[in-house]
């Protein structure tokens, strides 16, 4: 049988039932994940028994009435060495060569995330050393992927089903691979696995200017008070949603609407809410991973409303994903939004959704964030350096999921207290002493009194604290960070880890203090 890339449709199983088939994530070449279960699932004739071999152990499921079987394998070490995985059911067999064990990651979000190692800055010295054997790559096509801006052609449009949106196999990451894998997930692996010594996988599901609200279920958004208007079934003219995001969906789909290929009522689109969650997430569950990379929010921070709601939408969306797999709170590791000039694009609300984004982090349970601010580009919402946010990404998940020693954050604010004109912060993760990126003056602070009036403000570093004053400031009880589209500031500690943008409400000092 010719192998089915990763979720074409195992609707063709329907066809012909009793033909034995794989999941389409199962490949050769793939990496499974270590110390965990491992189930393994397909379709098959209905109510046929089903056995799975691999690594020396042998388990049995039965199909149920509709060809549907699962069966779950023991957790096991993980291990360099190819092997293989076979699979039978009455007079048929599939098997599956180079199958690994080790860590399993994936990546999600829009185009900063799908941004090629090809067109990365480092691009010229990385591709032809990006040759790891113990590193394996599964980088699905998907329907209209480079349309842009143009209408899909009728074989696109054809693709627009949760079963046929994404194609594609697991690979070993030689340099043809690389090329046009993840830039951030392929740095990020070659981090991770210099580091462990052990396998590691990473699946890139990444779709160039997706919302968040496309990556979760509908029934979700429908449910909540504060995003059901997310869900309203005409989306294609629903005002809730990005009006940029509409736009693109007409430019793709209204030649097949008029056409008659499409259903003009709730047409498929990567942007319509919920597709991304029916075609990305729901044919791979429940396949074992370690952990998600994401990087997304440029196409729900264009409005005010917008980059309030996904304050609310966002560990949403974490939840979702986590229920789904069953597999507790795993490690959901997400970048912090980047800076870009307004004159290039639509940043005027970013300071807040990057704001948002830090403050995520004490509401979603086991989740971390990278600050790739200092690596942005004044005049691209595609900043070409993926290296730095990669390997930053890298290093957070070595410290927080392999336990490694290993600073993961830049300075984040603890307190701030007011002494008569002066405003000072301390600040944590700053072992070694607050430094700048620069080794100038601390910049991008500024502090405001109850009014409001922001004025930037001198700074002054003494260990882990930050002192600020003005002269157009008497009585100091805001004081906020990198508060511009495009940050100007430069703090770090040691380890060279920038600070997040932040707004903080300091009291006024209670009388004797």
């Amino acid at each position: 049988m010719k192998k089915i890339g990763l979720f074409l449709a195992l609707s063709c199983a329907v066809l012909a039932r009793d033909e034995l088939t794989l999941a389409p994530v199962f490949t050769d070449h793939m990496v499974v994940q270590r110390d965990r279960p491992l189930p393994v699932w397909g379709r098959a004739a209905p109510n046929a028994l089903i056995t799975v071999e691999f690594a020396g152990e042998r388990q049995s499921a039965a199909a149920d009435a509709s060809g549907r079987w699962r069966a779950r394998l023991a957790p096991r070490a993980a291990s360099a060495e190819p092997r293989v995985m076979r699979v039978s059911s009455a007079a048929e067999s599939r098997m599956l060569t180079d199958v690994l064990v080790g860590e399993v990651w994936l990546c999600a979000g829009q185009s900063n995330m799908e941004w090629p190692l090809a067109k990365e800055v480092h691009a010229q010295e990385e591709i032809p050393r990006a040759a790891h054997r113990a590193i394996r790559l599964l980088n699905p096509d998907y329907a209209g992927k480079e349309a842009g801006g143009n209408a899909f052609t009728p074989t696109q449009v054809a693709r627009l089903t949760p079963e046929d949106y994404f194609r594609g196999a697991w690979t070993t990451c030689t340099s043809e691979a690389a090329t046009q894998f993840s830039a951030i997930g392929y740095y990020f692996a070659r981090e991770v696995h210099a580091a462990l010594g052990v396998p590691v996988g990473v699946i890139n599901l990444a779709v160039g200017g997706s919302p968040a609200e496309a990556w979760m279920r509908s029934e979700s958004l429908a449910a909540d008070p504060g995003l059901s208007a997310l869900a309203a079934s005409d989306w294609l003219a629903n005002p809730a949603l990005e009006a940029w995001c509409l736009q693109r969906a007409h430019e793709n789909l209204d030649r097949a609407i008029t056409a008659g290929e499409i259903d003009p009522r709730a047409p498929n689109h990567p942007f319509k809410p919920g597709f991304l969650w029916a075609a990305a997430l729901e044919p791979l569950a429940p396949f074992a991973f370690r952990g998600v990379l994401w990087y997304q929010g440029e196409s729900n921070s264009l409005r005010a409303d917008r980059v309030r709601q996904h304050e609310r939408l966002f560990p949403l969306l974490v939840r979702d994903w986590r229920a789904r797999w069953g597999l507790g709170d795993f490690p959901f590791l997400y970048c912090q939004l980047s800076g870009i000039e307004t004159t290039s694009y639509h940043s005027e609300f970013w300071p807040e959704f990057r704001d948002g984004q830090r403050r995520m982090l004490t509401i979603i349970p086991n989740s971390g964030m990278v600050v790739t601010s200092d690596v942005g580009d004044p005049a691209s919402v595609h900043p070409r350096d993926k290296l730095t946010v990669g390997t930053r990404l890298a290093r957070l998940a070595l410290a927080r999921c392999y336990g490694c020693d290993l600073e993961s954050s830049g300075p984040t604010p603890r307190s701030a207290v007011v002494r008569e004109h002066e405003l000072s912060v301390e600040f944590d993760h700053a072992a070694g002493g607050l430094r700048t990126g620069d080794n100038g003056s601390p910049s991008g602070f500024e502090i405001a009194d109850a009014t409001g009036d922001f004025a930037p403000a001198t700074a002054k570093v003494a260990g882990s604290t930050i002192t600020l004053s003005s002269s157009r400031v008497a009585a100091p009880r805001r004081v906020r960070y990198g508060w511009q589209p495009f940050i100007i500031g430069n703090l770090t500690n040691a380890a060279g880890l920038p600070t997040s943008t932040f707004a903080i409400e300091v009291q006024p000092p209670r009388p004797g203090k």
